[in-house]
């Protein structure tokens, strides 16, 4: 410091010591606000899940907005501030492909595809290859095939959000065709990638009821802890149509006008 003080002189050595100051300080505060718009972002971001999660959509939008406003670049926040049920959405879809991380385009171009899928068009080919694969077998559900095995490419597996989206969508193909095996094998799938959803007490039963291995007490206490309404007696009334003998399990629990499932 001596040696700075005498080639430069006292004044220069202080006004250069204050502007060095002065610039870590700003570095310091630039860090610090990042941290605090993160923090906020993310306390935003898990009260739009949360949201999604009890079937709140308009409070999840509200929400994930937030977090989307406090973290513009974070691919989580920019896809839960996107009403997906809206057939406008993907030009939004679009531009924040353009604008998250390089890493995670992939993820919107697959959230691209669910929404197109969703409205009924037709995705766009220029997707990876598990994505594709798996695109191509839900287009094929669209027109009425069962939700048989997919071949999945071991080099590109697809992305989280399609392969959830697949799995509800061969549960509900499975499940209008009435087919046993396809509904337990599908129930399972649905069960293991989605252990959050709304209905997984539902997706429980129904894996249970068709397992020979688990008893009808067991049975009954899954379907007993459903809240009673019309979607319970429409899975018990199924159940009971495609396994009968777990009837016995049900008794008391279907609708009194039934005297058969249909």
């Amino acid at each position: 410091m001596k040696v700075l003080i005498d080639q430069w002189g006292a004044r220069n050595v202080g006004i250069a010591l204050m502007v060095l100051a002065a610039l870590f300080l700003v570095a310091a505060l630039m860090v610090g606000w990042e941290a605090i718009q993160r923090g906020l972002g993310i306390l935003a971001l898990e009260r739009a899940q949360s949201s999604a999660l009890g079937l709140e959509r308009r409070a999840a939008i509200t929400h994930g907005r937030e977090a989307a406003e406090w973290m513009p670049r974070e691919t989580a926040a920019g896809l839960s501030a996107i009403d997906l049920s809206d057939p406008k959405a993907g030009a939004e879809l679009a531009r924040l492909e353009l604008r998250v991380p390089m890493k995670y385009r992939q993820t919107v171009a697959a959230i691209q595809a669910l929404h197109k899928l969703h409205h009924q068009g037709v995705p766009a080919t220029s997707l990876a290859a598990g994505d594709l694969a798996l695109v191509t077998h839900l287009l094929k559900l669209a027109k009425g095939d069962p939700p048989g095995p997919v071949t999945l490419p071991d080099s590109d597996l697809p992305q989280a959000p399609l392969l959830t989206y697949a799995a509800q969508v061969r549960f509900r193909a499975a499940w209008a065709l009435g087919t046993p095996e396809l509904i337990r094998a599908t129930a399972g799938e649905l069960r293991l990638l989605m252990p959050t959803h709304p209905d997984t007490r539902g997706v429980e039963l129904v894996l249970s009821a068709l397992t020979p291995a688990v008893p009808d007490d067991t049975v009954r206490q899954l379907a007993g802890s459903l809240t009673r309404s019309d979607k319970r007696d429409l899975i018990l009334l199924k159940l009971a149509a495609i396994v009968p003998s777990r009837v016995a399990a049900f008794k008391g629990l279907l609708p009194i006008s039934a005297g058969a499932a249909p």
